[in-house]
């Protein structure tokens, strides 16, 4: 029993360790905000033909228009605006690009800012994501994340299993443990008195 545990624990771990060095690096990104991973400057502009029903809320126009042009990713509602002339703007985000879609009604066209990223902002995107609109792909990332999930909760259980029962690290396991806590604890103090 113990060695079956042990394989899981050491195989289950090495399957989800990119998963846990992608979520760990995307982590640390949101509260420090790497410089690296910013945009580089890499656009293009297009334009298609397009029927266009001007008679929807933004919302539904937006992702009318995102679906009919075949663009996987969210609407963003607080970058939409309509014009006079009932001409739509509004942006669409993914993990590796990003759009800025201009509908003109009268002319029955759309024309589309598209902004590719770069790797790390891809890699920075995929913190938790789960699924993507028109990205049937992406569903895949998230039962991998589910997966993963579960794995870190049962290494842990298992964990503390196999180091109760190795006599050979108990004493270093424990040693270990207690410094983890102190330190964490220690954290948590200074966040309490100095914010």
């Amino acid at each position: 029993m113990r060695k079956w545990i042990l394989r899981l624990h050491l195989y289950g771990g090495l399957l989800c360790a990119p998963y846990l060095i992608i979520f760990g690096f995307s982590s640390l990104h949101f509260n420090h905000h790497f410089s690296f991973v910013t945009a580089a400057p890499n656009s293009r502009e297009w334009q298609e033909s397009l029927k266009i029903e001007p008679d929807q809320d933004n919302d539904a126009m937006a992702k009318s228009v995102r679906d009919s042009l075949g663009l996987a990713g969210w609407t963003m509602p607080w970058k939409t605006k309509r014009g006079p002339a009932g001409d739509l703007q509004f942006d669409i985000e993914r993990p590796g690009k990003s759009y800025t879609v201009h509908t003109l009604v009268s002319e029955n066209k759309v024309r589309v800012e598209e902004r590719r990223k770069g790797f790390w902002q891809v890699v920075n995107s995929l913190h938790a994501l789960r699924e993507l609109p028109n990205a049937p792909f992406v569903s895949f990332w998230g039962v991998y994340t589910e997966i993963c999930t579960w794995f870190v909760l049962f290494a842990a259980v298992t964990g503390v299993y196999l180091w109760v029962n190795s006599r050979r690290e108990r004493r270093i396991g424990l040693l270990a443990f207690l410094v983890s806590v102190a330190a964490s604890l220690a954290l948590m103090l200074f966040v309490v008195l100095r914010g």
